[in-house]
């Protein structure tokens, strides 16, 4: 049974007239007429008695026709709130970022916010993947895929790696600009329980004689360390390079550069307002290409001598 031939039931039982009915319906008296009983004869019931004075319900049509009239308020209900969907429709996007990824969205925010043309977002602070399914976050952006094929990944640039020291750790331990630097020199390293880094930590751990000096889970608070003086670090070069207390001792490395994605579900990725934040954001990734992979020399470490 389908909600166009109830139509026919609920037009006939308020015209009281197969004419009248037919007019409401905007189709021919014959046509509606034939619907009609071909209606009730896939039911096996009569449900009008065709009288003198108009349409008569029968005893089968009383107990079909309040489910009709009930369905055909409701499709009017739906019909009066079809113009105001739009203004409702999600607005607000929420994207979990470490703070690599959101340091990329707000060096470009300006830019990021024009793209967006009002569509708000939220940055959520995460460095574990998060649960797509509970709808409580639309997007992250992370280096490594999913796991699962209910959640699409959406390749949007690449981040380079490369080892910083600050002017005054290099000044006193000048092997920090030689093959040496694994060696002698002090390190920052990760926390082993950081899902985003496990490349890097090894990495280092084919590198290193001893163990890093300080580690930590947060790429902001390695950055800090570096800056302190305390050590050597792998930075994002886009990073690094932009921090006027650090030199860049190395070129990208090309083992460490890693493509960046976005993540979403599928079930989300057609919703008007995702799919404009996930092109904002990857336009905004292209943009910074250059700085992202280390193209330009924006601090040789000449610079430092």
């Amino acid at each position: 049974m389908n909600w166009d031939d109830l139509k026919l039931v609920d037009a006939a039982a308020r015209m009281r007239s197969l004419s009248g009915a037919a007019k409401s319906l905007d189709i021919s008296q014959p046509q509606l007429s034939r619907r009609l009983k071909m209606f009730e004869d896939k039911i096996g019931a009569r449900l009008f008695d065709r009288t003198p004075t108009g349409l008569k319900p029968t005893e089968a049509g009383l107990r079909l026709i309040p489910l009709a009239d009930d369905m055909r308020k409701r499709a009017e209900a739906a019909a009066r709130i079809l113009p105001d969907l739009s203004g409702s429709a999600l607005k607000v996007v929420r994207v979990a970022v470490d703070e690599v990824r959101a340091r990329v969205l707000t060096d470009r925010f300006a830019e990021l916010t024009a793209l967006l043309d009002g569509i708000e977002l939220e940055l959520i602070s995460s460095h574990q993947s998060v649960n797509h399914q509970s709808r409580s976050i639309e997007l992250q952006i992370r280096n490594c895929l999913p796991e699962t094929d209910t959640l699409i990944a959406r390749k949007i640039g690449d981040l380079a790696y490369a080892v910083f020291g600050s002017a005054g750790y290099i000044a006193n331990n000048p092997s920090a600009r030689t093959e040496d630097r694994y060696k002698t020199c002090n390190w920052l390293g990760f926390a082993p329980d950081d899902l985003w880094y496990p490349s890097h930590m090894q990495w280092l751990d084919c590198r290193l004689s001893k163990r890093p000096l300080l580690r930590s889970n947060t790429m902001t608070t390695l950055m800090n360390m570096t800056s302190s003086g305390a050590g050597l670090a792998l930075l994002p070069v886009f990073m690094g390079a932009q921090n006027p207390d650090l030199v860049q001792l190395t070129p990208p490395l090309a083992e460490l550069t890693n493509a960046e994605h976005i993540i979403v579900h599928r079930d989300l990725r057609r919703e008007p307002a995702v799919r404009q934040a996930m092109d904002a954001i990857a336009q905004v990734y292209r943009n910074m290409a250059p700085l992202l992979t280390g193209a330009p020399a924006l601090k040789p470490i000449e610079a430092a001598e």
